[in-house]
């Protein structure tokens, strides 16, 4: 019975990801109430969690991590102003006290057939709405491009963030490597070419970032660990340096974010008008964000205070930019910086410091690096979908590689 619930409870997540933030919602409460009795479900699991949260195990500290941040922005409350957003950032982050070692304990407990109908079920959701999202564009090409030129994507189906699916687009990729699946090398290849396929078509320049910043990262890491690979290393990058500027020549959206990236970078200056520019404005914020954090470095301003400490800030820089349009930096450690300072900076540490050293492969490297990269372009812990994506994704990477490794 307990196993059928963790069955539900990545189900829901693994649909609810592309699709709902309901049923995320439920899938999360029923594995926070099934890991209530995580010390109780020995028996009837076969599994037990202890080694999982012994002394020193690496899975506690990464843990612990999302644990003493959720502590300190829950300190914060003694200096916050703005105290509705400060309950609506804590309960957004309910799921730091329990989701990555859940999805690690429920995910080892499931048979092979229960992974590999979880992983179907989170490919599937994710090439719908790309598919659907695509489909848009193919038939009505002139209204989309219109969209990318005025900044903006077309609108995906089922009214998931753009930013947000691209960084489930490089998750996805990466299970297809890990997880197991039905049907083999044909399957994986045809569902990596699909999300690829979306992800180039629609021009999602976070996502293509990242997976082409992990791709160059594990790449040169291959190459270092063995000499004898520097040719087919060198091989490689030069087929990325060469085919990506064809791609951007051939395909539409491509060619028109790049016009946009230009034309955006040409108004970051003194002067310049940044109102409707998504890179200027980025760039401006972290500037005001520097300006915050320096008034209060050692716990920050608080995370709910951020917008108000950047809308301090902006009118400062020679910009100008229209009051209404204000932004975030779009980083998530600089929002740390900003709103824990310091302290939470160190304790967000703590979980790359430990993850980085478990010696899992290049899967994991590869999970992390990319991460990393999507964390410098999106606060992607600030939103539902981006914290219990990167938690439930975690969990089933561990769970997945330490059990191959033992």
């Amino acid at each position: 019975m307990l196993k059928a619930g963790y069955f539900v409870g990545l189900a829901l997540v693994a649909v609810g990801l592309s699709f709902s933030h309901s049923l995320i919602s439920i899938g999360v409460g029923v594995l926070g109430f099934l890991g209530l009795l995580l010390p109780f479900t020995e028996r009837s699991t076969g599994f037990s969690w202890k080694p999982l949260w012994g002394e020193g195990s690496a899975l506690r500290w990464m843990s612990l991590s999302f644990g003493f941040l959720y502590l300190l922005q829950a300190l914060s409350w003694f200096y916050t102003e703005d105290k509705a957003q400060w309950f609506v950032e804590m309960r957004i982050k309910v799921p730091f006290l329990f989701l990555l070692p859940v999805a690690v304990f429920a995910w080892q407990c499931l048979s092979v057939v229960g992974q590999k109908a979880i992983h179907l079920l989170f490919q599937l959701a994710l090439a719908i709405v790309g598919i659907g999202s695509l489909y848009r564009l193919w038939v009505n090409p002139s209204w989309a491009l219109s969209k990318i030129y005025h900044g903006g994507y077309v609108p995906l189906l089922g009214g998931l963030s753009h930013i947000y699916y691209a960084g489930l687009v490089g998750m996805a990729l990466l299970f297809l490597l890990a997880l197991p699946v039905w049907g083999g090398i044909k399957v994986r290849l045809g569902l990596a070419l699909i999300h690829l396929g979306v992800l180039h078509g629609l021009a999602l320049r976070t996502g293509l970032l990242a997976v082409y910043g992990t791709a160059l990262v594990l790449l040169i890491w291959w190459g270092l660990r063995d000499r004898r690979r520097w040719i087919w290393t060198l091989t490689a990058l030069a087929g990325m340096a060469l085919g990506l500027p064809f791609l951007v020549c051939k395909v539409p959206t491509l060619r028109m974010r790049w016009v946009n990236m230009q034309r955006d970078l040409a108004t970051y200056k003194p002067g310049g008008y940044i109102t409707h520019s998504s890179i200027s404005r980025r760039l401006a914020a972290l500037e005001a964000a520097w300006l915050a954090f320096k008034k209060s470095p050692l716990f920050g301003v608080g995370m709910a205070d951020n917008f108000a400490a950047i809308s301090q800030e902006i009118p400062k820089l020679p910009y100008k930019w229209d009051k209404e349009t204000y932004i975030l930096p779009h980083n998530q450690f600089v929002e740390y910086g900003m709103g824990l300072g310091v302290v939470g900076v160190v304790v967000f540490g703590l979980f790359w410091g430990v993850a980085f050293r478990q010696k899992l492969g290049w899967l994991w490297t590869g999970w992390l690096v990319y991460w990393l990269l999507l964390m410098q372009g999106e606060a992607f812990l600030e939103r539902q979908v981006g914290v219990t994506a990167f938690l439930w994704g975690t969990g089933l990477l561990w769970a997945t590689l330490t059990a191959r490794k033992s």
